[in-house]
C-alpha cells in the first residue's frame, strides 16, 4: 500500500502523481488479519470454575441463612414440654400414705390412779400409832389386771414399730491407710512397672538424680505430677517428664488410700540406674 506524503491518501498501486500533484510516497505493508481460534478449556480450568461457582453458591446460602431471624420456640412445645416434665415427676413420687407412719415414735407413761382415802373412817385421838394402811381402799383385782394388759398392749407396739422402721446400714470403715501394707506395695510396684516401660534409659548420657512426685484419684488419673528434686542432667529430667505424660492413668487405688503422696528417685550414673517408689 503507497500513501500521499502530502495529503495521506491510500493506493494500492503506486501512481505515478497524486491528485494533489505530489509524486512521493511511503510504501506501507498491508496487515494481515489473524483470526485467533477459540481453544477449547482443560480440566483444570473447568473444575476451577465449577469451584468457583460452589464457593459463591455456599456464601450465598450461608448469608440468607444468618439474615433468617430466630424466633423463640411456640408455646404449645413450651407447654408440652412441661406437661412432659410434670408427668416424669409424678411418675418417680411415691404413694405417702404407704410411707407415712402416724405411730408416735414415744407416748409417755400414764401415771397410774392414786387410791382413794376413806374419808369415813376416824383417826382416834390416841397417842398409839393409827394403821394408815386400813384406811386406804383396796382396789379390786379386776382393774389391776386390765391395766397391766394395757401396758403389755403398749409396750408390745413400741416394739413392733421400732421394729418396722427403716433401719439405716452403717457404713463400713474405711481401712487406715498404711503405705507399707501388702496391697499398696503390690500397687506400687505395679504403677513402677507402668512408668518403667515410658522410662528410655538409653537416650540419657552421664549421670544424674533427680525426684517426682505424684498422687492417684479415686480413678487412677495420676494428678498434682511435679519434680521435687531437678538434676542437672538435662537428658534425664526430659526422658523423666516424658514418662510422666506417655502415663496420664493408671488402674484405681485399694480402699485405704486416700490421695496420699506418691514419690519416685531416679539414680543413673554411666548406664546403670535405681528407681525407688515410696
Amino acid at each position: 500500500m503507497y500513501i500521499c506524503k502530502e495529503c495521506k491518501t491510500e493506493y494500492k498501486e503506486k501512481v505515478e502523481y497524486c491528485d494533489c500533484g505530489n509524486n512521493t510516497f511511503d510504501y506501507i505493508e498491508d496487515k494481515i488479519i489473524i483470526k485467533k481460534e477459540k481453544t477449547p478449556l482443560s480440566l483444570e480450568q473447568k473444575s476451577e470454575l465449577v469451584s468457583r461457582i460452589f464457593f459463591t453458591l455456599c456464601i450465598i446460602l450461608s448469608i440468607i441463612i444468618w439474615s433468617i431471624p430466630i424466633g423463640n420456640t411456640p408455646a404449645k412445645k413450651q407447654k408440652a414440654t412441661q406437661t412432659k416434665q410434670k408427668t416424669n415427676i409424678n411418675k418417680t413420687i411415691p404413694n405417702i400414705d404407704k410411707i407415712w407412719d402416724d405411730t408416735p415414735i414415744y407416748e409417755p407413761k400414764r401415771q397410774e390412779q392414786q387410791p382413794e382415802v376413806n374419808i369415813q373412817t376416824p383417826i382416834p385421838l390416841t397417842s398409839t400409832s393409827v394403821d394408815y394402811a386400813r384406811r386406804i381402799k383396796s382396789l379390786p383385782e379386776n382393774t389391776t389386771q386390765t391395766i397391766n394388759k394395757k401396758n403389755n398392749v403398749k409396750k408390745a407396739q413400741q416394739k413392733q414399730n421400732i421394729l418396722s422402721q427403716p433401719q439405716i446400714p452403717k457404713e463400713p470403715q474405711k481401712p487406715v491407710y498404711n503405705p507399707n501394707s501388702i496391697e499398696m506395695l503390690r500397687y506400687k510396684n505395679l504403677l513402677r512397672a507402668a512408668l518403667f516401660s515410658k522410662f528410655a534409659v538409653g537416650s540419657i548420657q552421664g549421670s544424674g538424680e533427680c525426684s517426682i512426685q505424684f498422687s492417684v484419684d479415686k480413678t487412677g488419673k495420676l494428678i498434682n505430677r511435679k519434680f521435687t528434686k531437678e538434676s542437672s542432667n538435662k537428658g534425664l529430667n526430659d526422658t523423666v517428664y516424658y514418662m510422666m505424660m506417655s502415663v496420664p492413668r493408671f488402674t484405681p487405688p485399694p480402699n485405704e488410700y486416700n490421695g496420699e503422696i506418691i514419690r519416685m528417685n531416679f539414680k543413673i550414673t554411666n548406664g546403670d540406674y535405681e528407681i525407688t517408689i515410696n
